[in-house]
This record gives C-alpha cells, sequence and structure tokens, in this order.
C-alpha cells in the first residue's frame, strides 16, 4: 500500500551576503547618492555627460544608475535623448519625512505667531549633521521675501537659524564642521575657528544667536534653539529681514521675541526646563 504522505519538500537556505558583495552594494548607493546630489536649483536639469563629469564615472555606469534611478521614480526624463531632473517620488519621501517630524507638526501656529508679533520672515529648521536645512517659512508682509528654500540646505556657521544649532551640538561636530571650510560669503562672515567656537559658546549663555549680514548682505536674522522633553536641541526657529528694517538696536528686543515663541514651541514639544 503506497503512503499518502506528502513528499517533503526540500528548502534551499538563503545564503546571507559575502563581505565583497556588501561592499559593492554600498559602493553602489554611494553612487546613486552622488548622482542625485548633482541636482540643484541652478541645475534642475542634466544630461548624462554633465552627470558623468561631476560625478567623475565612466559613462556606461552612470547610465546603469541613472536608468535604475528613473526606474523607481527619483529621476525623471521626457525621452531617452531629454535631459535628467528630480523626480516626485523624491518628493513624496520629503513630504512623508515632514509629516513624521513632531516639530514640524507642531510648530506652523508659533511661526504665524511670530510674524504677526514682528512684521519679520520667520523660519524653522534643522541641522543635518554639516548644514541648516529649512522645513518650514513664512515670508514678512512688508516685502523683501526670503530667498531661502524649504528642503535646501545652508552653511550652519554663518546664518542664525544655523549657529543656533550649532552651538549645541557635540563638540566632534563643530570640528567637523570647521575642517570642511569656513567660507566668507560677505565680508562679515567668521572665518576663523576659534572666533567661530567663541561666538558658539556665547550663543549657549544667551540662548540665541545673531547672523550679522554675514551670510547675505544687508541681511540680519535673530535666532534661538527648540528642544524636545529630553532638553535635546532639535531645530531653531529664525526672524529675519533686511538691515534697513533691523538696525541692531532692535536686536535685543527681537531676541526676547524669538526665545520666547521657541520657548513655547519647546514646551508643547514636552520641555519642562527653564
Amino acid at each position: 500500500m503506497k503512503s499518502s504522505r506528502a513528499p517533503a519538500v526540500r528548502t534551499r537556505a538563503i545564503r546571507p551576503p559575502r563581505a565583497e558583495e556588501r561592499t559593492d552594494a554600498l559602493k553602489s548607493l554611494r553612487k546613486a547618492i552622488r548622482v542625485l546630489e548633482c541636482f540643484s536649483l541652478q541645475t534642475p536639469r542634466l544630461s548624462l555627460t554633465d552627470i558623468a563629469h561631476q560625478v567623475g564615472l565612466p559613462l556606461s555606469t552612470t547610465h546603469r544608475i541613472l536608468a535604475t534611478l528613473r526606474d523607481v521614480g527619483l529621476l525623471e526624463q521626457q525621452s531617452d535623448r531629454d535631459p535628467y531632473r528630480l523626480g516626485l517620488k523624491l518628493l513624496e519621501l520629503g513630504s512623508m519625512v515632514l509629516a513624521n517630524m513632531e516639530v514640524h507638526r507642531e510648530a506652523l501656529p508659533f511661526i504665524e505667531a511670530l510674524v504677526r508679533e514682528t512684521g519679520e520672515t520667520a523660519h524653522l529648521g534643522v541641522f543635518d549633521g554639516t548644514q541648516v536645512v529649512s522645513i518650514e517659512k513664512m515670508d514678512s508682509p512688508h516685502g523683501l521675501a526670503s530667498n531661502v528654500t524649504i528642503g535646501k540646505g545652508a552653511p550652519a556657521y554663518c546664518t542664525g537659524i544655523g549657529k543656533a544649532l550649532l552651538a549645541f551640538q557635540p563638540d566632534e561636530v563643530v570640528t567637523r564642521v570647521c575642517r570642511l571650510g569656513l567660507k566668507a560669503y560677505t565680508p562679515q562672515t567668521i572665518t576663523d575657528a576659534a572666533r567661530l567656537r567663541k561666538e558658539l559658546a556665547q550663543i549657549r549663555t544667551l540662548d540665541y544667536a545673531v547672523d550679522d549680514a554675514e551670510h547675505q548682505p544687508d541681511v540680519r536674522c535673530v535666532a534661538a534653539p527648540i528642544r524636545n522633553h529630553s532638553g535635546t536641541v532639535i531645530a531653531s526657529l529664525s526672524l529675519s529681514g533686511p538691515a534697513t528694517r533691523i538696525p541692531k538696536g532692535r536686536i535685543p528686543d527681537l531676541a526676547v521675541c524669538v526665545r520666547g515663541v521657541a520657548a513655547k514651541l519647546s514646551s508643547r514639544l514636552g520641555y519642562r526646563g527653564q
């Protein structure tokens, strides 16, 4: 009599990737990231040749990376001969990042109140490890709108919103920012590491930062840190405007205002310190 038991199904164990395979995958990922980083507001569309030249890769390798990024929606191209541009998938991913950031969800009423009270432009920024990235803004009703773009990085060492974050980073992070170079954007930009560290220490004492036309000529900015429930500085809030509307004598009053609103937002996020 034949047995009714089904024959055992042999399964083959999935082999974990070897070290060299993991290394190759990481190299490919880094190359893809470098390709995406070629695009900017100044160069929103790039050809295969342009991208290959910027990343320093052969045309064939660059073409394979571009084809993969296009297939998954991270890049777009009208036809095979047209230049590439960033895809809507990146906007979708970026929107999810913002939606999952508690500080961004809670900040808008505070930003609106700050603009109403002062009449100046307000920004909300976070630190990405080397730069400050604007994640929300509201322009002044008096014109001269900010040219800062949401999602675009700016130097942390010479912007008020950036210094309010950099001052509360570990020393090794400040060292890394200094080693990357303190480029002079205006005659007011701090380009000496020792002087920058001295100002960051002062910011920690005052709990606010000032950009005195250090990043953009004739634009002043006052910013304060935002803390979460554990007291960690996770973002910063700033007011900025033309120097004619923000003379140096107005900075103390704006500092009180922006610190007060930043403190209320921090409290909303669970911070109970002073």
